[in-house]
This record gives structure tokens, sequence and C-alpha cells, in this order.
């Protein structure tokens, strides 16, 4: 019984480090209105690094109200992602007790990804208020394993206006170059370098899905 045991541990270990190796096909990428011109950057360079972008954009949406919806097993069961890219924390930046809002839901989208590597894009400062550092800090040490969280707070991007949190398009360009330098830290599967698009090119990929706050996802 126990010889059977350790057999079966050592397949799956072999299985789980067998399946690390493989290259990154399909990328799911979720999240609030900053997602898209992100999602669409990192779809630049699948088209030349050989994987393709799934985007589904919820605007307003926060961590709390995208587990509730309970959609993300669903889809992942359709589009069948090797990794998944998060872009979502811009709602929740300010909030004062991070512990009492975040520690569920975290552990809830965790669950909900089925084991499938994962990246976190942070928000970027909100202008004319607080940096937000509190909330990066506790998202580094509180989502699974390590290096899965890009803090984006130190990145200098430019404004769509004054006040105005979300940044120009040409800034999101620059913001998803930072994290695809970024991306060999992670370990998810993404080769060390990747063949960099034409400054400021974006692209949609054949799965692009928008929904507005009120609308459900």
């Amino acid at each position: 019984m126990k010889k059977s045991l350790l057999v079966f541990l050592l397949m799956l270990l072999a299985t789980l480090a067998c399946k690390a190796t493989e290259p990154i096909r399909r990328v799911l990428f979720i999240g609030d209105s900053m997602t898209g011109w992100l999602a669409e950057r990192l779809e630049a360079y699948g088209t030349l690094n050989g994987f393709e972008v799934s985007t589904v954009i919820w605007d307003g949406s926060t961590l709390p109200k995208w587990v509730n919806s309970g959609k993300l097993p669903s889809l992942i069961k359709t589009h069948k992602p090797d990794a998944v890219f998060i872009c979502l924390g811009l709602n929740e930046i300010l909030a004062k007790d991070m512990n009492a809002r975040m520690s569920k839901p975290v552990a809830a989208l965790e669950q909900q990804l089925e084991g499938i590597p994962f990246v976190w894009v942070g928000p970027p400062t909100w202008p004319g208020k607080s940096t937000g550092q509190a909330f990066n800090d506790w998202m580094k040490t509180h989502i699974h394993g390590t290096g899965h969280y890009f803090d984006s707070q130190a990145l200098k991007l430019p404004r769509q206006s004054a006040g105005n949190p979300h940044p120009t398009r040409a800034a999101c360009a620059s913001w998803m170059d930072a994290v695809v330098h970024w991306l060999p830290s992670a370990d998810i599967g993404f080769p060390a370098s990747m063949k960099q698009p034409a400054s400021g090119e974006m692209k949609r990929g054949k799965v692009y899905i928008y929904r507005r706050m009120k609308q459900a996802l």
C-alpha cells in the first residue's frame, strides 16, 4: 500500500514537472477597466511569440465582484488557458482594512483558478490620493506563491487627464512592456526573453469581451 502511494506521488510530481515546462499558448486576461489596453499590448507580444490572449473586461469590477459572480471557472473551461493574467485592485486600492476586505476573496479566486499559473498586475497610483502602497504590500504577501504579483506603484504613467487614474494608451503599452520584462521572475512558463513588438503596437485577440459596470458578466 505504501509502495503504491509512493509510486502515485512520484508520477504526480513527474506530471507537474512536465506541465511546468510546457510553453504558454493560451492566456486568459481578466480584470477591471485597466485591462483592455494592457491585454491588447500583450496580444501584440503573443503574435510574435506564439501565444494568444482572450480578454474579459468588467468595467468598475472588484475582486469580490469577480469571485461572487462565479464566472471564472466557466471562462477557464471555455478558453482553456495555460496562464491567467489578472488586473484588479484599482477600485480597492484605497481600502482601509485589507484583511477584512481581501482575505476571503483572494483565497476564493485562487481556488477558482484551479491551479492554473497566474500573474496579478497591480494598479498604479491614483493621482492626488494616497499611493496605495499598503494595498500592494498586502497583496504581495498574501497571494499564493512568491513573485506572482507585479507592483505597478513605481511606474511613471501619463494619465488621460488630471486626477484620472487611467493611463493613456501609450502608457499602457509601456506598462505592459514592464510587466513582460518582469515575467521571467514569476516563473510560470514564459520564456526568459520575448520578441518585443513595435513601440505602442496593440492588437485585439479573437476573444475580447467587455461588460459595463452595471452589466452582468
